[in-house]
């Protein structure tokens, strides 16, 4: 059985404030492809749980302004951290209570497109006119399942004492049967910031059928995918500043075969020719340090690793990244950055090291 070589040689523990739950992103390079679906089914049982603090207003009236909003325990609502500038907090809390609006960057892409069709930049929004705007959006909703429910909680973008709102808007309506089969839930994640005396819309994540976005208590960032689609299984790790901006640190995308990785790459317009028999028992990873790159063509927008695997897992052998190897010549001859296996570490630590993410950060 091929094995998974998901070489994140750092430890990242996320308190999931979207997934309820805090765990850990290890090296796990060694594991089976079963181990890596138990271990999926066991992070999803998990992420189920995310929605115990929300409330349940399935037998509330209709009327959006009767939502309640249950406030997650791990958070005081007036507390601050040491931050003595209230006026945020007293913001986002009349915000809560639908008598501040909060407003978009009018240069901001921050929401999906399904959601930018329906939202205007240039308007300011009540927490109930976004619950109204997004359904608008959501044309699957069935309101028989029962009205959306609000949690809200501060988390602390960056660790610089500022507090910032994450307000989470679960959407019953949208769960299918599917998602009842997966104990799964539709979650809007939308982080909010005062910023010169306004609220504004810095950060929007979902939690759909099997992807889950996790926000931890000082803003990083981890949007997991449960299953692979077409032979690719993508991740992205990335954190909010102090600012609340979105930062990358990278985009994860693991290949189950070669064939994946060249089916995929020429839907981008690079075009690869490869022999299968060549190529057999090798899998391909991508670590992209750019939102825009289609692949890994410099240092600078990431590096993809290649390796072979049999029935024991990954074969460990550098050689195949020596100037000789024909594999190490494929990528070249492509224009695609690589890195052996064994510097995968080494990179990430410099990639934390150029876009400032801490320790402390990653929790």
């Amino acid at each position: 059985m091929k094995k998974r070589t998901l070489s994140i040689m750092l430890v990242v523990s996320l308190l999931c404030t979207g997934c309820g739950t805090t765990f850990n992103l290890s090296d796990v390079g060694n594991k089976s492809t079963k181990s890596i679906k138990e271990e999926s089914m066991d992070l999803q049982n998990k992420s189920s749980n995310k929605e115990e603090n929300i409330s349940d207003n399935s037998n509330s009236s209709s009327d959006v302004s009767s939502i309640e909003v249950n406030e997650n325990e791990s958070s005081e609502a007036g507390s601050t951290n040491g931050n003595t500038d209230t006026d945020g907090i007293d913001r986002y809390e009349a915000f809560i209570s639908n008598t501040e609006k909060v407003y978009f960057d009018e240069e901001s892409d921050v929401l999906p497109y399904h959601l930018q069709r329906k939202f205007d930049n240039s308007e300011g929004y009540t927490l109930d006119e976004i619950i109204e705007t997004s359904l608008n959006a959501y044309y699957d909703n069935d309101k028989s399942k029962g009205d959306p429910s609000i949690q809200k909680q501060y988390i602390d973008c960056g660790k610089d004492g500022v507090k910032e709102l994450l307000v989470d808007i679960r959407y019953p309506g949208m769960e299918n049967s599917e998602y009842e089969e997966f104990d799964d839930k539709y979650v809007d994640h939308w982080v909010i910031k005062e910023v010169d005396n306004q609220l504004v819309v810095k950060y929007f994540g979902t939690d759909s059928l099997r992807s889950y976005t996790c926000i931890n208590e000082y803003g990083c960032v981890n949007i997991l995918n449960i299953g692979a689609y077409l032979g690719v299984l993508p991740e992205t790790f990335g954190y909010l500043d102090e600012n609340a901006n979105w930062v990358l640190y990278y985009r994860y995308y693991y290949y189950l075969d070669m064939s994946d990785f060249v089916r995929e790459k020429g839907n981008l317009g690079l075009n690869l020719e490869y022999s299968s028999e060549e190529w057999k028992d090798m899998q391909v990873e991508e670590y992209l340090f750019d939102d825009e790159a289609g692949y890994t063509d410099s240092d600078k927008t990431g590096f993809t690793i290649y390796v072979k695997t049999d029935d024991n897992g990954v074969v460990e052998d550098d050689s195949i990244y020596g100037d000789s190897s024909e594999y190490k010549e494929f990528f070249d001859d492509a224009g695609i950055n690589t890195c052996p296996r064994s510097e995968v570490e080494k990179r990430l630590e410099e990639r934390r090291e150029e876009i400032g993410l801490s320790e402390d950060v990653m929790g």
